[in-house]
Order: structure tokens, then sequence, then C-alpha cells
């Protein structure tokens, strides 16, 4: 358990660099004197890193031995956040976020098969489990405590603690992981072929509308407590702390249900909840007590749909081969973030043009149409198993 503690850190990192950026948006904002919507890029970028180049270095490097992969992975991820703490201008921020991003997507891609090969086969879920686990600790207490940090003693010293933590998880790899092949190797051939079926090419883009809708509104949140809502800058910290605590009860409960009905109607059920939350954040975005019980149901409706739609994805390939499976779950990791990207963009240029209060109507816009498209992510009858998959428990949120 000690060896895999070292990819628990590294997903701690991550998932604070790619989420602690909503608590100091603004003041990123005022410092490089750029607008609102045009620091709200920073997250844009990063999820379209992800999106874009790990599929590439994924299909590169998992040919090769896993360890100085992944020591070389979050040697780069460190350097990125140096980047963005030591930048002087806005450009130098986005070089170093696309650095991070790159990172991230692959660092995953890799880790879960390294995590696996660490223990008995029949111990193999728990020790991806744990890896994710990161992830979980970081949105809940990483995110809330790097904004804290940030307003008290500068967003540069954030992601100095960032970069910091990429390099131990760095040293710890090295130290601890075993020399191990990830197995098969991903061609992009095989991720290609798999946009060409299309009820998984639907399921991709369910995942990409309906769990990055979220970001239209999370990226701008900051703003939008304290300047409609009344919040000071604690009162979003604890907003955050809230979302994040939801966000692990709607991950169990995602796994969990789909478990129990299956995941169409649990990913439908997900959507649904989002638009519902939508509409309350616009109903609600004055009110200081109100808003909170939406933050609150709407964290975990966001992270309702993370296991069923991963799992969907991998179902529906499963009859190409297990090469096809990792290509199948890498690009639903590909389509979360092309969502992300989507969101925060579409998110920004209402802040930009309307004001940080519209932002909801571009998530309740996104979350509709993936709602209309989850009508097509089934196969006909003769293909039932394939669709109506089963989770043997709550899977944690892919990235």
């Amino acid at each position: 358990m000690i060896r895999l503690l070292s990819l628990t850190v590294a997903a701690f990192a991550i998932g604070i660099s790619e989420f602690v950026l909503v608590g100091l948006l603004p003041t990123i904002a005022n410092d490089t004197g750029v607008t609102l919507g045009t620091a709200g890029l920073l997250v844009t970028f990063y999820a379209l890193a992800i999106t874009l180049l790990s599929p590439l270095l994924t299909s590169w490097l998992s040919r090769y031995d896993s360890r100085p992969a992944l020591v070389a992975l979050m040697v780069v991820f460190a350097a990125g956040n140096m980047l963005v703490a030591a930048a002087g201008g806005f450009t130098g921020l986005l070089v170093g976020r696309v650095l991070a991003g790159a990172a991230h997507g692959t660092v995953f891609a890799l880790g879960a098969p390294a995590a696996a090969a660490l223990v008995p086969k029949e111990k193999a879920a728990r020790a991806i489990s744990l890896m994710f686990l990161g992830l979980t600790v970081a949105m809940v207490i990483g995110v809330p405590l790097g904004t804290i940090i940030g307003n008290a003693l500068g967003w540069r010293t954030t992601f100095v603690i960032v970069a910091a933590l990429g390099a131990v998880a760095a040293l710890a790899i090295a130290l601890l992981i075993p020399s191990t092949r990830t197995g098969e190797s991903v061609s992009l051939r095989e991720q290609i072929a798999l946009l060409t079926d299309r009820p998984v090419a639907m399921t991709y883009l369910v995942t990409g509308l309906g769990f990055g809708a979220t970001f239209a509104v999370f990226t701008y949140l900051g703003p939008l407590l304290t300047g409609t809502a009344g919040y000071t800058a604690s009162g979003v910290t604890l907003a955050l702390f809230l979302f994040g605590a939801t966000t692990v009860i709607g991950n169990l409960t995602g796994g969990a249900l789909a478990d129990r009905i299956g995941t169409v109607p649990v990913i439908r059920i997900a959507l649904t909840g989002l638009i519902a939350a939508f509409v309350g954040i616009l109903l609600t975005s004055s009110s200081t007590v109100g808003i909170a019980i939406v933050i609150a149901a709407w964290g975990v409706f966001a992270f309702l749909i993370s296991p069923p739609v991963q799992t969907h994805a991998v179902a529906l390939a499963s009859h190409r081969g297990p090469g096809a499976e990792k290509a199948a779950s890498g690009l639903n990791i590909a389509a979360f973030n092309a969502g992300i990207a989507l969101a925060s963009w579409a998110g920004g240029t209402l802040v930009e043009t309307l004001g940080v209060t519209s932002t909801p109507w571009a998530a309740l816009a996104l979350a509709v149409l993936a709602l209309a498209a989850s009508l097509g992510i089934t196969r006909p009858a003769r293909h039932e198993q394939t669709i109506d998959v089963r989770l043997p428990r709550a899977r944690p949120r892919p990235h």
C-alpha cells in the first residue's frame, strides 16, 4: 500500500491544479491585467491540453516501462505549475497550464494499470481506487485549502506548493514503483475507430456536454457568489468545500445506483438533476442561503454522472477487445475535458457580454443537449448486454 501512495500523491497534486483556479480566478485576473473571461482561458487551455495531447502521449508512452514514463510526466507537471507561479505575463500562465494539462491525462491513463500491477488481480480495483482517492481528497480539502493559501499568501504560492507536490510524487514513483509495462499499447487508429461507432460517439457527446455543463458556472463561481449573493472570500471557500463534499456523495451514489438500475437510467437522472440545479442557481443567485442549498444539490448531480458514463463507454467497446476498452476509457476522459474546455469558454463569453449571473444559461443549454443526446447511446436489443451494464461498486471520477 505504501507504493500506491506515490500515485495517490500524484492524483492529489493534479486534482488541486485542475480545480483550484475557481477560487483564485478574480485575483489572477487583477494581477495579470486581463478580464475575468480571459482569465477563464486558463481552465479552457488546461482542459484542451488534456483532450488533445493526452491521447497522443498515451499512444506513445503506453508501449514503454511505466515507471520512467510516470516520473517524466510528473516532472513536466511540476515544471508547468512552476511556470504558472513564476510567469510574468498571461501568456506564460497559459503555457504552464498547457504543460501541466498534457501530463495530467496521461498520468491517469498510465497510472491506473501501474497501480493494478502492484497487487494481486483480485485487488486491482481497490488499488486503482486508492490512486483516484487523491482526486477526491483534492476536491474536498485541497482546493479549499489552496484557495485559503492563495488568498492569504498570494496565488503564486499555491502553484509553488502544487509544483512541490508534483516533484515529491515524481521522486516517490521513482523509488517505490517497480519497473512494469502498462499492458496493451493503445494506437491512435484504435482510438479513431471508436469514434465511428455511433452509440460510443454519442456517449462521448453526453459525457462532454453533461459533465462539462457544470464548468460554465463552476469556473466563475467565486465572482458569482461575491457579486450577487453577498459572499466574502471565506464564504467562497466554504462553498467550495460544500461542493467538493457533495461531489463525493454523488460519485459514490452514481456507482451504487448504476449497479442497481443500470448506467443509462442513472445518466439521465443525473442530467435531469443538473438541469434542475442550473435553474435553481438562476433563481437563487442573490440569496446567500438559497444558493448554498442549490450548490449542495448541484455537487451531487454533477458527479453522479461520472461513474456510469465511463463504464458505459467501456462496455460499449468491450466486444472489440481489451485494447479497445483502454482506448474507450481514454477517449471518455478526453471527452470529460473537452466538455470542460467548451463550457468554461462559453461561460467566459457570457461573463464578458452579459455578466457572471448569465453563466447558468450556458450550463442549462449544454445539459439539455446532453439529455437529448442520451437517446442515442444504446444499441439495438440484440446488443442489450453491452448497454445496461452494472458497476461492481462506485468508481472514482475519471480524468
